[in-house]
């Protein structure tokens, strides 16, 4: 979408500023719906990047690729001067240190919307993937490249909740296969952005395979039933930047929260991190209204970090300037501001009964399931059922059970015995 394809919606430009060759960030005063041209993805914003082309083409481009450009353009860096006004680094680490610590860093996570655990047998073809946003808006499924030619073939898509009965998402006559997803799905409404779904595809069907839970768990007033990947949740939980009363700016505080969680390296329990230069840029790139100084952010970090908003923590930069965390040995070392979006409350010590009835018996398949939130560890017998299970499936990479999990065998749910 160009510029002027925003006004033919009826959002008028109210503030337009250049930021860097060609490139330039606009504030509308409606949002507008476009998709990005570089990442591809669908967005509402009041706020759009603009890239001009040579030949006078308008790109527009969501706030999170505009930021990734002006952080891989080494002619917008601010003076190394600037980082004498950092805040204190933890453990009181100061001088020529401080400086280093605050260079723009590159930050890049495999997406787990992406097919992963990829596992190819000549009855069935198997792979995992975590439901995004954009998979439930548009009705897509995801699919790896061995899926392409036999995807074709197979006649219905199915949805296993682990109820007895599966949901039909997608007959043949609706569905459409490109290189990188199958569309036409029905999604169900309660299904929730972040929802880890395993794939099996034969020659006749695809289905799909959700995990329940043992107790449902609620993140920011939503019920997940199934296990879910925390950054998914934490990446795509709805921001109060986009639906800010029109009027009423948006708090720093709030908007530094909000660029950590959007723009940050995820880790395995869905806090967000971000170097404080990166921070910076985030933040002036998402409040064109008002021009926020470097002193004003960093004061703004330091106010939410002694009311234990934020917490500090310690990564590393590689060489070629990708960020990396937990630290890696031998590299220099980053001081990254941690948000964590969310708090998964501890279970309530009650249990729901089931009776069961004939329908309701069903194959539970084997799963991970966390449990450091309740103080608890893996036995052994669980590390060594997940190291055979690993193996067995034939994935690549360490059979060790993840830090924080256990691993619960396939077994029988339900039913009569």
């Amino acid at each position: 979408m160009s510029a002027q394809e925003a006004h033919f919606q009826g959002a008028e430009i109210l503030q337009s500023t250049r930021t860097h060759v060609r490139w330039t960030l606009q504030k509308l005063s409606a949002p507008v719906s476009f998709s990005c041209h570089q990442c591809g993805r669908r967005t509402t914003d009041t706020v759009v990047a603009i890239k001009t082309t040579s030949a006078g083409r308008q790109l527009a481009h969501c706030a999170d690729c505009h930021l990734q450009r002006l952080t891989e353009v080494a002619s917008t860096y601010e003076p190394p001067a600037s980082a004498v006004s950092a805040a204190p680094a933890p453990g009181g680490a100061e001088g020529a240190a401080t400086s280093r610590l605050d260079e723009t860093v590159l930050i890049r996570q495999p997406d787990p919307g992406l097919p992963h655990d990829v596992v190819e047998t000549p009855p069935e073809l198997r792979w995992s993937f975590v439901i995004r946003r954009h998979h439930l808006e548009h009705g897509q499924c995801p699919l790896p490249s061995q899926a392409a030619r036999r995807i074709r073939t197979a006649k219905v898509v199915h949805l296993d909740h682990g109820r007895g009965f599966p949901t039909v998402l997608l007959d043949s006559l609706r569905k459409k296969v490109t290189k990188e997803h199958l569309r036409g799905i029905r999604w169900p409404s309660e299904l929730l952005p972040g929802t880890r779904v395993t794939a099996n595809l034969d020659r006749s069907r695809l289905r799909l395979s959700l995990t329940l839970l043992e107790r449902p768990v609620f993140i920011a007033k939503r019920r997940f039933s199934y296990t879910y990947d925390p950054r998914i949740i934490a990446r795509e939980l709805p921001t109060s930047l986009a639906h800010s009363p029109a009027g009423i700016a948006v708090s720093l505080d709030v908007l530094v929260q909000e660029t950590i969680r959007k723009l940050g390296y995820l880790d395995e329990a869905g806090s967000a991190l971000l170097p404080v230069e990166n921070l910076i840029r985030g933040v002036r790139s998402r409040a064109i209204s008002h021009q926020y100084s470097s002193d004003a952010i960093r004061a703004s970090v330091n106010g939410l970090i002694n009311r234990r908003r934020l917490t500090w923590e310690t990564g590393s930069c590689a060489a070629d300037g990708v960020l990396h965390f937990p630290a890696r040995p031998g590299e220099r070392t980053v001081r990254l501001v941690c948000y964590t979006p969310f708090v998964v409350p501890k279970p309530k010590k009650q249990r729901i009964v089931h009776l069961p009835s004939a329908s309701s018996r069903h194959g539970v398949a084997g799963h991970l399931m966390k449990i450091e939130h309740l103080g608890k560890q893996a036995s052994a017998a669980a590390l060594a059922a997940y190291a055979e299970a690993h193996r067995s499936a034939g994935l690549t990479g360490t059979h060790h059970l993840p830090k924080g999990h256990t691993y619960v065998k396939p077994h029988k749910r339900g039913g009569l015995t």
